[in-house]
């Protein structure tokens, strides 16, 4: 339980001690005095979310530190352990730190963790119920997790057995579908091979092929050109005898007839003739080349049509055509090593089906004992909601299983609490038929039931009385009042009947000191009780009768809880 509460620097708190004792201990005070802040900063202690904006104006840190004694049975020890924090005794002192920068300071027994394992051990230590509680039950998602609390621990034992074979199951369909798709992919990319292999292949294409078939289209494009050319370049050196190959010829003989004289004529000599026997050839060549000159237009629309063929390659596979006959013999190699193994897919198959089987089979064990636990918790609910008079709503689990297909890591079952407020109705979802004031009750009979199996030592209700008045609001005083005989209950209340039935009772002020807002809180004595009791009746003026009505119940409450007891 919580015995020591020690707040320094949060929002309007600027230094906080509080003591605690067992039983049922009540918060009082105005709205905006301070009430939630005090449960904010204890919640910082097991594990809430942190923020800078928690930090008290003109101040660098905000700190909160909390001494707990745990009963020896507690689990807490074992998570200990396993972070490897001392404990010597059944004391547990928590220590958390924030700064303006952000910087996140925790300690359990001195020992430095993370906010992970703060809130890991936290949950041991106080269970905080409000607001969230209620949007917890509004959830239907979160009714089979509710149902869960109740069952023993045979059943949770089941449940995590199933959880571990259903993550392995998921990562099978996981892997399944990978292979499937691997599958698919694979076959699309066989396709997609055997066109480009088809289609490279058809062409029969050769190293070079484009560049002589360039060279032959050019000749046939340019057949006229040519033509007419080489034949004028053979009339210039051959025709009628005068030809420059003649002309030459006689050249070449003056200077046969002087070379003897000079060493410069016999340079000319020597050019000339070579000239002439080149020209000579060269006028040969012509002669062949216009022999062999011949026009064939379907050659040419054949060589068009070709280089088409190699374009259109190279464009898909290219850019050139040697690059176009690498990428057909990449393709063959590549299809050459894909292989489909459809044995390692069916051997998954049957491998799922079997833990299918063991799902179903486990999950129908975990939907038997939810079944027999939601009797139970019916019967239990009902009767506190006849306690917290209630006594014409009856409260039900609605069950649904889920086909095979649609297994979830709960197991077969989608649960949802249903609830009927008058005598004649049909049942409909907790959702859309409780009021405030009911839903309040509701939870709270949810907690008196669960609070003896809890394994924490603290419970917090923050204003879980909203929305009720007159005799329910002494039932939910009475409500609570059991409830803390299993355990410590700290309770934010504006009800003063719930306020009376308290253990002890802190009042909640704000007051401004030196042009700065504080809170302070105020351990109640019995007379102190019967002004702040007396407040809470008036609303504002208290007068001697409120007083009476004060003491008055007070003394009704300190009869109840003799009952109680």
């Amino acid at each position: 339980m919580l015995k020591e509460l020690i707040i320094n620097n949060f929002a309007i708190i600027n230094e906080l001690r509080l003591d605690f004792k067992k039983g049922m201990t009540a918060l009082t005070g105005e709205t905006g005095a301070g009430k939630s802040i005090i449960i904010d900063a204890l919640g910082l202690l097991v594990g809430s979310r942190s923020s800078i904006d928690f930090i008290r104006t003109g101040q660098d840190k905000l700190k909160v530190q909390g001494l707990f004694e745990v009963h020896s049975g507690s689990p807490i020890f074992a998570i200990l352990d396993h972070y490897g924090i001392n404990h010597s005794d059944n004391s547990i002192i928590v220590n958390r730190e924030i700064n303006r920068k952000g910087r996140n300071v925790c300690r359990i027994n001195n020992e430095l963790v993370n906010t992970n394992t703060l809130k890991d051990i936290g949950r041991f230590l106080v269970e905080i119920h409000g607001q969230n509680q209620q949007q917890e039950l509004l959830d239907e998602d979160n009714h089979i997790d509710i149902l869960d609390r109740f069952s023993d621990e045979d059943f949770k034992n089941n449940l995590v057995k199933y959880q571990k074979l259903f993550t392995q199951y998921q990562e099978k369909m996981a892997r399944l579908r990978a292979i499937q798709k691997d599958s698919q992919n694979i076959v699309q990319r066989i396709d997609m091979l055997k066109f480009q292999i088809e289609e490279i292949d058809s062409a029969q294409l050769q190293k070079g092929e484009d560049e002589i078939l360039e060279t032959e289209k050019n000749h046939l494009a340019n057949f006229e050109k040519i033509n007419s050319s080489l034949q004028e370049s053979y009339r210039v050196l051959s025709e009628n005898n005068v030809g420059s190959v003649d002309s030459l010829g006689n050249v070449r003989d003056s200077l046969d007839d002087i070379k003897e004289f000079d060493k410069t004529y016999q340079e000319l000599y020597d050019s000339i003739n070579g000239a002439y026997y080149q020209i000579q050839d060269d006028a040969a060549t012509i002669s062949d080349a216009l022999d062999n000159l011949d026009f064939d237009e379907d050659r040419l629309d054949e060589i068009q049509k070709r280089l088409t063929v190699i374009d259109n390659l190279e464009k898909k596979y290219g850019p050139t055509l040697d690059e176009v006959i690498q990428y057909g013999q990449n393709a063959h190699d590549e299809l050459d090593k894909i292989d489909i193994d459809d044995s390692t897919e069916d051997k998954l198959i049957a491998t799922i089906e079997e833990d299918k089987n063991k799902l179903l089979e486990l999950g129908k064990v975990l939907s038997d004992k939810r079944h027999t636990t939601a009797n139970e918790l019916e019967k239990s609910i009902n009767k506190q909601l006849k306690e917290l008079f209630m006594k014409n709503s009856k409260f039900n689990v609605q069950f649904k299983t889920l086909d095979s297909d649609s297994l979830t890591d709960k197991g077969i079952d989608q649960i949802r609490f249903n609830l009927k407020t008058n005598v004649g109705e049909d049942f409909k979802p907790l959702v859309r038929v409780a009021s405030g004031g009911e839903l309040s009750r509701v939870i709270l009979a949810f907690e008196s039931i669960i609070a003896e199996k809890m394994n924490v030592d603290t419970i917090i209700f923050d204003e879980i009385d909203t929305g009720v008045s007159g005799r329910v609001a002494q039932a939910i005083g009475d409500k609570i009042y059991r409830v803390a005989q299993a355990v410590q209950v700290l309770c934010i209340t504006h009800l003063p009947q719930v306020a009376a039935m308290s253990d002890q009772q802190f009042e909640i002020k704000k007051e401004t000191v030196k042009n700065k807002t504080q809170t302070k809180v105020s351990l109640l004595n019995d007379q102190d009780r019967i002004e702040a009791v007396s407040l809470m009746l008036a609303g504002t003026k208290i007068t001697d009768l409120t007083r009476e009505h004060a003491q008055e119940l007070l003394e009704l409450a300190q009869g109840e809880q003799k009952r109680l007891d």
